[in-house]
């Protein structure tokens, strides 16, 4: 699999990984600003948002029907879709595009749930790996007491109740996220990941972000012309 870059677009992708509650959206979302700021012509997308397939994942989930095969395919749809008809055309337009969420969300999600890794990664296969991933690998009790910050409990498959991992949803959360934990750190090396310390202050990261940003790309290339 080769990079954007590697293939000549003009345009380059940035990934942001992570657990669930590791302050990924946050980061993403700050550089984005940032680089609106710069002048660059910069677009944002994020999982499991496309239109086409967002209101049956919902029902799905609701009713509890999704099999891990079923849920790993309506994300491969909807990835897919986001693929042709938003990130490729514009990396093709030379902007860069942010991902919150990419590719290695189904590998590390979807073989924890019980898919054949092979199978998971053939599904993919179509898409070109990001130009930069950053990985924020914050500890597990961090990663929880974030997400109950801001609101009153977990969701359901975001603490892998489906898995039946344990009765309690904490405890589940725990189980389930560490072992998605385990899967990225796996691929950290494979796909070159830039790990970031996720139990920084927010700042902090942003700091770090923004250097690697600017020592791999050129922002100058990727101005809005006025």
């Amino acid at each position: 699999m080769k990079t954007f870059a590697e293939q000549n677009f003009p345009g380059r992708l940035i990934a942001v990984e992570g657990l669930d509650g590791s302050g990924k959206s946050t980061q993403i979302y700050l550089l984005k600003k940032w680089l609106e700021l710069e002048g660059v012509k910069v677009f944002f997308s994020e999982w499991n948002s496309s239109s086409i397939v967002k209101t049956a994942t919902s029902k799905g989930k609701k009713r509890e029907l999704l099999t891990p095969t079923t849920f790993s395919l309506i994300h491969a749809t909807d990835f897919a879709d986001r693929y042709e008809r938003q990130l490729v055309p514009l990396l093709r337009a030379g902007y860069i595009v942010l991902c919150d969420r990419y590719i290695f969300t189904a590998f590390a999600r979807d073989t924890v749930r019980g898919c054949p890794p092979e199978w998971v990664r053939g599904i993919y296969n179509f898409a070109a790996l990001p130009d930069m991933t950053f990985f924020f690998k914050a500890q597990l009790e961090v990663s929880l007491q974030r997400i109950l910050d801001g609101r009153p409990e977990l969701k359901y498959f975001e603490a892998g109740m489906d898995l039946h991992l344990s009765t309690d949803p904490y405890e589940s959360f725990r189980i389930f996220q560490g072992r998605i934990l385990e899967q990225y750190l796996g691929m950290s090396n494979e796909f070159k990941f830039l790990v970031m310390d996720a139990n920084q202050r927010i700042e902090q990261q942003q700091s770090i972000v923004r250097k690697l940003v600017q020592s791999k790309l050129n922002l100058a290339d990727f101005k809005r012309e006025i």
